[in-house]
C-alpha cells in the first residue's frame, strides 16, 4: 500500500516537473522569436518608374499667350475722290513697292488740271503786262513826268500779278499731283489681305481700297501679370508654339513693354516680335510660349515629381545596394512648363531615383526591378 502511494506521488511530481520544463522551453522559444529582426518590406519597380539625372539646357521662363499679327501693315486709301475704275490685285497676292494696285477715273482730275493750265497762262499774260507798265512808268518817273505815288501804284500792281502767278503755279502742281494720285500704288511690299472697295464705287478722299500686310515679322501682344513685369526686359528671348505646327518652335524677342496696366485689370501688355521669313505664320493664329528669364546650357535635371521638399530641405529616394535611401539634394532653376528641376549637388549621373513622389516610400525597403516587357 505504501509502495503504490510512493509511486503515485513520483508520477505526479514527474508530470509537474515535465510541465515546468515545457513551460520554460516555450517561454525561451518565444523570447528568441521576439528577438529576431523583422524582414524589410520589398518594393518592385518597373524600369520606367526610375529615372537618372539628365544633362541638358534648362530655362527659367514665364508663360505668355497671345494672337499673332503682322508687325507692319497698311491700309491703302484714295488720295482723291472719284469713281474706282479698276483694282488689279486680289486677296492673297503679293505686291512690290510702287506696284500699281488700282486706278480711279481721271476725267475730273484731268479737267481740273486743264483749268489750272489755262489760269496759269492768263496769270503769265497779266504779269507780262504789269511788268511792261512798270518799265514805262519807271522811265516817266525818272523824267519827272509822274509822281512817286503814281509809280508806287503801278509797282504794287506788278507785285500782285507776280504773287498771283506763283499761286497759280502751285495750284497747277496740285492738279498734276491729283491726276497722278488717280493711280494707286503699293507703299510697301506685302500681301493683299482685304479689298475694301469694288470697281464702280464712288470713293471719297481717304476712302479705303486695300489692306496690305508684311509677313516678314509677326508680333504677339500678350498680357503679363504686373508682378512678373520686373523680370521682363526688352530684348529677352521668347519661344512660341503655334496651333497647327505641332512641336515646331518659333523664337523671337521682347520688342517693347506697355508703360501702364490695362484698364480693369492688373496686367501689362508686352509685345514680342518673331521673324517669319518663310511666311509660314499668318495673322490671327494663336500662339503659346514663354519668356526666357535665365538659361543654363548644361544643367543636371530631374522631373519635379522625383523631388520632395520638407522644412526647407529637398531630397530624393535613391536606390543604393538594392535598397531605398533618402538623399539630400541642392536645387537650382525650376521650369514648371517642362516639369524639370535643376540638381546642383547631391547626385551623380549614374544615380537611380524614384520618379514618383518619394514621400510615399519607406527608406530601407528592398528594391526589385521588374524585367522589361517587349
Amino acid at each position: 500500500m505504501r509502495a503504490r502511494r510512493a509511486r503515485h506521488w513520483w508520477l505526479v511530481a514527474g508530470g509537474l516537473a515535465a510541465a515546468a520544463i515545457a513551460t520554460v522551453l516555450v517561454s525561451h522559444d518565444n523570447s528568441v522569436a521576439s528577438a529576431q529582426p523583422k524582414s524589410a518590406p520589398v518594393i518592385e519597380f518597373a524600369a520606367n518608374d526610375l529615372v537618372q539625372p539628365q544633362t541638358r539646357e534648362l530655362r527659367l521662363s514665364i508663360s505668355i499667350t497671345g494672337t499673332l499679327q503682322p508687325r507692319n501693315w497698311t491700309t491703302v486709301k484714295a488720295k482723291v475722290s472719284g469713281d474706282l475704275k479698276t483694282i488689279l490685285v486680289r486677296e492673297g497676292e503679293s505686291v512690290k513697292p510702287g506696284q500699281v494696285l488700282a486706278r480711279i477715273d481721271t476725267q475730273d482730275a484731268q479737267a481740273r488740271l486743264d483749268e489750272k493750265v489755262a489760269d496759269l497762262e492768263g496769270g503769265r499774260a497779266q504779269l507780262a503786262l504789269a511788268q511792261k507798265n512798270r518799265a514805262n512808268n519807271m522811265a516817266l518817273l525818272q523824267q519827272k513826268f509822274i509822281s512817286q505815288n503814281a509809280f508806287d501804284s503801278v509797282q504794287s500792281n506788278y507785285q500782285v500779278s507776280e504773287a498771283k502767278l506763283k499761286a497759280l503755279e502751285a495750284q497747277l502742281a496740285l492738279a498734276k499731283k491729283a491726276l497722278a494720285d488717280t493711280v494707286i500704288t503699293a507703299p510697301q511690299a506685302g500681301i493683299v489681305s482685304q479689298r475694301h472697295a469694288q470697281p464702280g464705287e464712288k470713293l471719297p478722299v481717304d476712302g479705303k481700297i486695300l489692306t496690305l500686310v508684311d509677313l516678314a515679322e509677326m508680333e504677339v501682344e500678350a498680357a503679363v501679370p504686373a508682378g512678373d513685369i520686373p523680370s521682363i526686359r526688352v530684348g529677352q528671348e521668347v519661344s512660341f508654339r503655334v496651333e497647327g505646327f505641332g512641336e515646331r518652335e518659333f523664337r523671337g524677342r521682347i520688342d517693347r513693354i506697355n508703360p501702364a496696366t490695362q484698364s480693369g485689370s492688373r496686367s501689362i501688355l508686352v509685345y514680342a516680335v518673331l521673324p517669319n521669313q518663310d511666311s509660314a505664320l499668318k495673322g490671327g493664329m494663336f500662339a503659346k510660349g514663354s519668356v526666357t528669364l535665365a538659361r543654363i546650357e548644361s544643367a543636371q535635371v530631374l522631373p519635379l515629381s522625383a523631388v520632395r521638399e520638407e522644412n526647407g530641405k529637398a531630397y530624393v529616394m535613391r536606390i543604393a545596394n538594392d535598397r531605398l535611401e533618402p538623399r539630400a539634394v541642392k536645387l537650382g532653376l525650376r521650369n514648371e512648363d517642362e516639369g524639370l528641376l535643376q540638381i546642383i549637388d547631391g547626385l551623380d549621373a549614374q544615380s537611380r531615383v524614384v520618379r514618383a513622389n518619394p514621400g510615399t516610400f519607406k527608406p530601407g525597403s528592398i528594391v526589385k526591378i521588374a524585367p522589361r516587357r517587349d
